[in-house]
């Protein structure tokens, strides 16, 4: 691997893309997909826990041992945190699977686990898109690297139409996953630092396992429009992470200073 990121960072970073949805692809499908949660049972779910816990154990250890810890954002924050709104923004897009409330899908060890599995596919993701691909990118031209990043990231979540049935789900997910995947990437910019987006990430993926589909939010969708069907609530939903996404991280673009890659 040294001898490839020594060649061609993109190259890398783009091994790095492609092992990864390879690998996480092929866990779900021995694990018969995402859906129907309360018909898995432990030992399918530790499959894809596994196979993200060696991809995530790789990759940090690759960047610790190579120095390359600060380069792809395992410091702290700089510049002022006021100028990033003290992440108000970023916690609200965090908790829009709260919007309905929480509930409990399958038994508990199950719905933990699917948890787990999601937030360490958060973990990597950010990781690959955020640190390997971006930072590859931006030497050459920073507003490619970042609309690439974002848009790859949003883009990858077309496997997923694999393992659900819910096909207009999975490409409403695509649409904010580039809205968020544009956020990310700013802070990850403007900040220099992958924990904000890592810790946000890791908690959408594992609380979106426990999210509600009904609750106080369908409730408004229902007063606004007269009905509450599960497509008019998940657009109304996108929408409003794409708002939240989109409107902080023009912001940062325009009101946090840049600093040097």
């Amino acid at each position: 691997m040294k001898r490839l990121y020594e060649k061609s960072e993109i190259g890398f970073a783009l091994l790095w893309v492609g092992l990864y949805v390879a690998v996480m692809n092929m866990a779900m499908q021995l694990c018969g997909g995402f859906d129907n949660l309360e018909s898995k049972t432990v030992p399918q779910l530790l499959v894809p826990v596994i196979c993200g816990l060696l991809l995530a154990a790789a990759a940090t250890f690759w960047i610790l041992r190579s120095d390359l810890g600060k380069k792809y954002g395992f410091c702290r924050l700089s510049g002022d945190k006021g100028a990033f709104l003290w992440f108000i923004p970023l916690v609200l897009m965090s908790c829009t699977n709260l919007k309905n409330g929480l509930t409990l899908p399958a038994d508990l060890s199950i719905s933990v686990l699917m948890a787990v599995n999601m937030a360490i596919a958060g973990y990597v993701e950010e990781v690959i898109f955020r640190g390997f691909l971006f930072r590859a990118m931006a030497k050459d031209g920073l507003k490619s690297a970042v609309i690439v990043s974002a848009v790859t990231f949003g883009a990858g979540h077309i496997v997923n139409l694999g393992n659900t049935a819910d096909t207009y789900g999975v490409l409403l997910q695509i649409c904010y996953a580039i809205a968020i995947g544009f956020l990310f990437t700013v802070i990850v910019y403007k900040g220099g630092s992958l924990w904000p987006c890592i810790l946000s990430h890791m908690f959408v993926n594992a609380s979106s396992v426990f999210a509600r589909e009904e609750g106080l939010f369908a409730d408004l969708i229902r007063g606004l429009f007269g009905q509450a069907t599960p497509l008019l609530t998940e657009v109304c939903s996108a929408l409003l992470i794409i708002l939240i996404s989109g409107g902080y991280a023009l912001w940062l673009w325009k009101k946090a200073p840049d600093p040097v890659i």
